[in-house]
């Protein structure tokens, strides 16, 4: 399946039926190549898996010392190479709660970019939940080198119990993290995810846009603000209503400046942590195509509203010919200025005006799961997270006031009845000061919430 049909269905409400069958049918016919380990210690066990025709990747799993058939499971996604750096302490994520940690090492940089790690998260998930969930070819999730079966009858057999997923991730990690959520909550599914930590993820790519140098905190935009009508009852004396007319009437249309509140996107543009050029270079870097980032699967918060911009084209605009100036295009101009084939320069940004979208969609099964994002008051990505959680709020209102009233159309006010009845604790939104990134003490308390969550849902 082309990933360009895959963004048709996915329009059409049908790449969530469809996805699974196609990517399952060739993860699973291959071998998968474990390194098997019964003595739990702090080396993970690697798994490498294949990924259709795409290659392989690896999973790295780190089990508790009391393991069960229903030990909750939490999926780890890096935060990517926007930070690359950063190798947290997994061990940290089970401190406070008994869980098996599966990080999925997806590939993204110049030469692997989107769609493939979404691809490679979907296999690793898809490998989560068919060998350590339900447990096909297994004990315990545990598959010896030689493919033979140590117990277990795939069914999730041991107390009756079965492990529920949960996924948790940074920045590009975290993006991915929150299109599991949005895809894979299917409920009566053995595996579906249950619960989502995200920290600064990174949910719109198509609402980055170039800042202009200045803009800042409390700079407006010019447009046709508020009516600037100057008569006052002090100024319509004699002379005051004399003026009226044409005078009257250019300061009713004098177009005003108008002071707005700064997005994170302008206040923190130039962040030494994380800056806006930052993410626009690795946006021309980790995309093949501009099509790729308005992909939801991609830009997860797309699942909620429309894109922030249209796809840009990247053709460089031609030129006449010399020869004939009205002529498009001639032998003489065959071969295009540089500047014309970079994308920055070729790129017209205009924002547009969203509108809202209802996900899930009706008749699909899917139920958003219980999710918790963290941001930074003054990360760049602030306002990505704070929207993601609207739109998810919003969604699930709308879910539970339709099947309230016995219909799947109608539009629930957020927070209001008991449509809204909730919302705040299944989707909770988390600001902390500073960029928000987990450290140690942050990631002791991202396992401590998911094994609490876990727990409730049993």
């Amino acid at each position: 399946m082309s990933f360009p049909y895959a963004m048709r269905l996915h329009k059409h409400g049908l790449l969530p039926l469809l996805r699974r069958p196609w990517l399952r049918s060739q993860n699973h016919r291959a071998q998968c190549v474990l390194q098997f380990s019964t003595i739990v210690s702090s080396e993970p066990s690697r798994v490498t898996i294949p990924v259709g025709a795409s290659g392989s990747i690896t999973l790295d799993i780190h089990t508790p010392s009391h393991r069960s058939p229903s030990t909750p499971i939490l999926i780890y996604l890096p935060a990517g190479p926007l930070l690359p750096e950063r190798a947290p302490e997994l061990n940290s994520l089970r401190v406070e709660s008994p869980l098996t940690v599966v990080r999925i090492n997806y590939r993204l940089d110049s030469t692997h970019p989107y769609p493939l790690p979404i691809h490679d998260v979907l296999a690793g998930y898809d490998w989560v939940v068919h060998h350590l969930v339900r447990g096909v070819g297994a004990h315990n999730g545990w598959q010896s080198p030689d493919g033979r079966m140590a117990g277990g009858n795939g069914r999730g057999v041991g107390n009756g119990r079965v492990a529920g997923v949960a996924v948790c991730g940074e920045l590009i990690g975290g993006g991915l993290a929150a299109m599991l959520a949005c895809t894979e909550g299917r409920v009566g599914r053995m595996g579906h995810v249950k619960a989502v930590v995200v920290g600064g993820p990174v949910v719109d790519w198509t609402g980055m846009f170039p800042v202009k140098e200045g803009s800042g905190e409390g700079e407006g935009k010019e447009g046709a603000g508020p009516v600037a009508d100057g008569n006052t009852d002090g100024d319509k004396g004699a002379g005051g209503r004399a003026a009226e007319g044409v005078g009257a009437t250019k300061r009713r249309t004098t177009k005003v400046k108008t002071r707005t509140k700064p997005d994170s996107w302008r206040e923190h543009s130039n962040s030494p942590f994380l800056s806006a050029s930052t993410l626009l270079h690795a946006r021309d870097t980790l995309f093949a195509k501009p099509e790729h980032y308005h992909d939801p699967f991609a830009s997860p918060l797309l699942f909620f509203h429309t894109a922030s911009s249209d796809i840009p084209s990247l053709e460089p605009p031609s030129s006449p010919s010399p020869h004939n100036p009205s002529s498009p295009s001639s032998p003489a101009n065959t071969t295009p200025d540089a500047s014309a084939t970079d994308p920055t320069t070729l790129i017209d940004f205009i924002r547009k005006r969203r509108a809202h979208r209802r996900h899930p969609p009706l008749g699909s099964g899917l139920v958003l799961p219980r999710t918790r994002v963290d941001v930074g008051r003054e990360s760049v990505l602030r306002d990505q997270g704070v929207e993601f959680v609207e739109g998810m709020r919003r969604s699930l209102g709308v879910s539970e006031k339709g099947r309230m009233l016995g219909r799947g159309d109608v539009w629930a006010e957020q927070g209001r009845g008991r449509g809204g009845e909730g919302l705040e604790e299944r989707i909770e939104l988390r600001e902390v000061e500073g960029v928000g990134l987990w450290g140690e003490e942050e990631m002791v308390g991202v396992g401590g919430w998911v094994g609490r969550v876990m727990r409730a849902g049993e």
